[in-house]
This record gives structure tokens, sequence and C-alpha cells, in this order.
């Protein structure tokens, strides 16, 4: 099986365009594999790689479950922590559910304060249900303070 999948995902990256069939068609694979695998080393991975396939081609909903599936029954996984920031990051930009996304990044924060995207989820928490104008009026506000503090 996961040769089928290498090569299926060879035939991604070569593809000058992917289409949605192509899509469905790795992401059940990867499910597949998870499902008659679930002990093997790259189980994770596959469902990690299915996770970011479905976030990537707007499937808001399977990505948050392929996520979920990873932290559940994987928690020693080595990307859990982009696991919760992902969750949290489709939460809100994909299924526009502001109070549950703050939730997520804020448990990233207690469970991973020192991860390189701990800065990115405290920006997240701080912009969440912000407009576009609001956030670049804060981003000026904090630049011109900024600048000030230099001099």
């Amino acid at each position: 099986m996961s040769a089928e999948i290498s090569k299926m995902e060879s035939g991604m990256k070569t593809a000058q365009k992917v289409d949605s069939a192509s899509i469905n068609q790795i992401i059940s694979a990867y499910q597949n594999f998870a499902s008659k695998f679930p002990k093997d080393n790259l189980t994770p991975d596959y469902l990690y790689k299915a996770a970011g396939l479905a976030n990537g081609f707007g499937r808001g909903k399977q990505a948050v479950e392929l996520y979920e599936t990873i932290i559940h029954t994987y928690p020693d996984y080595k990307k859990i922590p982009e696991c919760y920031f992902m969750e949290a990051f489709v939460y809100e930009n994909m299924l526009g559910s502001i109070f549950k996304a703050k939730e997520l990044y804020t448990e990233f924060l207690v469970r991973f304060p020192e991860h390189n995207l701990a800065d990115d989820a405290r920006a997240a928490i701080s912009f969440l249900g912000k407009s576009p104008d609001e956030m670049v009026f804060e981003l000026k506000q904090m630049n011109s303070d900024s600048v000030r503090t230099e001099n």
C-alpha cells in the first residue's frame, strides 16, 4: 500500500494541475492505510498529509477530523503541536468558529509555550474576530509604538 501511495504522491508532485478526484483518491489511500495498519510508523504521517491536503483544498471539516484523529490516537507523534495549531487555524479560517479557534490556540500555548508556532498562536488570538482593516490599524499602531520606543 505504501508503494502505491508513494506513486500517487509522485504523480501529484509532477502534475501541472491536481483535480478533486486525485485529492479524494490520495486522502482515501492515506485513510485506508491508517485503518489497515494503525500501529505502523507511517500512519500518523499519512494522516497528517491527508489533513494538510484536506485543509489546502477547502475541506475544513475533514481536516479537523483528521487532526483530531492524530491528536487522540497518536499523542506521541512528533507533529502533535502542529496538529493542535492547524486545527485551530482551520476552525478560525475555514469553519469560522472563533470560539473554538481561541480554545485550541490557547490549548496549544498551554501545552507548547516554547514551540516555534507559539508567537503565531498568540498573534492569531489577538486578531480573532477582527476585520482586515482593524488588523492593519493595530499593526500600524504597534509599529509606530515600537519606532517611538527605539528613539
